[in-house]
């Protein structure tokens, strides 16, 4: 199931023709193909990893905000 889940977010290796040097040998182009799901993930992974700063500073602020309207009582 892991092993799955990993080749999945990994993407698969795709060789296009490749690039002929002069004399010197063949280069493959070689890149990675990404389900459209694992691109999705990728960039929430890539966006928390930048901004999980403010990202837990904004819940813990909403948190609290929810936490005081609690504690304020109603009139009736």
């Amino acid at each position: 199931m892991f092993r799955a889940i990993e080749r999945w977010y990994k993407g698969e290796i795709k060789e296009t023709g490749g690039y002929q040097a002069p004399g010197i040998l063949l280069l493959p182009k070689r890149h990675v193909e990404y389900h459209w799901t694992a691109r999705v993930a990728r960039t929430l992974v890539a966006f928390y990893l930048k901004h999980w700063q403010w990202i837990w500073g904004s819940a813990i602020a909403l948190l609290g905000i929810y936490v005081a309207y609690l504690a304020v009582p109603l009139k009736q």
